[in-house]
């Protein structure tokens, strides 16, 4: 089992996509052998419907489309330059984006590739606009890689974060091919932040994995006065893990999917790539 296509949005606002967002999906493309697809951000702004107030900042809009347009071709240019120097194939396509954006401008691009891989901006609008979106509305696993994350491209160290949870469980599905490559995976429970439907939910997907080739090592850890999220990063800095796996929680609002209250923490903290599906 393996990958053989790999999605890679670029968006140039509010935070564009990172250089080494852009690495990391050319770094995955190497290790499986797969085709890289990128979509890439054409910006057009959302007028106001007061003529009045769309008057006054269409001077200001075409300013934000002239820079993000520049910005748009230096990740393109960075995406084929890397792409030669991994010795992928890249296929690139121009797609408009409205800004605000939402799930109709592009996340259902990603539904035919096997894995998505997306830049996180904790300090930007960015979770609300394209993660959302995508976890909830593309179907497929999204990985989400920070801006902040220093780390040299790896998926060595594997850590998956489970909690017996449908979501976690079609993480850990759709994640069997990083499993497979992995040289060690854990299975971490944290204790003390949601009930658990089983005194021991570790060992059924250890056996699970076993039956896939795939041999881990199981952990329980105490969340103790720690956010998840906060949990979940420190002892993933502490095992030198390359790649969190973990069930994107969300609820229905209004027709729209909102994170879950542990996503969100996880997304806002993390500085190490995290694989999400839902």
């Amino acid at each position: 089992m393996t990958y053989t296509t790999i999605h890679l949005h670029l968006t140039p606002y509010p935070a564009p996509t990172s250089l080494g967002a852009i690495d990391y999906a050319c770094g995955l493309a190497k290790l499986f052998e797969a085709k890289l697809n990128v979509s890439s951000s054409q910006l057009a702004i959302r007028a106001p419907q007061n003529w009045i107030v769309g008057a006054m900042m269409s001077t200001m809009a075409r300013e934000i489309e002239t820079i993000t347009e520049a910005r748009t071709q230096a990740l393109e240019l960075h995406v084929q330059r890397e792409a030669l120097l991994q010795g992928i194939s890249v296929k690139l396509e121009h797609v408009s984006e409205h800004w605000p954006g939402g799930l109709v401008d592009n996340a259902w691009r990603g539904r035919v590739g096997d894995v998505c891989v997306l830049g996180l901006s904790p300090d930007s609008a960015e979770p609300r606009l394209y993660v959302e979106d995508w976890l909830f509305g593309a179907g497929r696993p999204c990985i989400l890689y920070p801006d902040t994350s220093k780390q040299a491209f790896s998926a060595d160290n594997v850590l998956i974060c489970w909690d017996f949870s449908k979501s976690a469980a079609r993480t850990v599905s759709d994640g069997l091919p990083f499993l497979h490559n992995a040289k060690r995976v854990r299975v971490a429970v944290f204790r003390g932040e949601k009930d658990i439907p089983i005194d021991d939910p570790a060992t059924p997907l250890a056996t699970f994995l076993a039956d896939h080739g795939v041999s881990v090592e199981a952990e329980d850890v105490v969340i103790g006065k720690r956010t998840i999220g906060q949990a979940i990063v420190e002892h993933a800095d502490a095992t030198k893990t390359n790649l969190i796996m973990m069930g994107a929680f969300g609820h229905s609002r209004l027709r729209e999917f909102v994170l879950g209250g542990a996503t969100r923490d996880l997304l806002n903290k993390s500085t190490i790539p995290l694989l999400m599906s839902h």
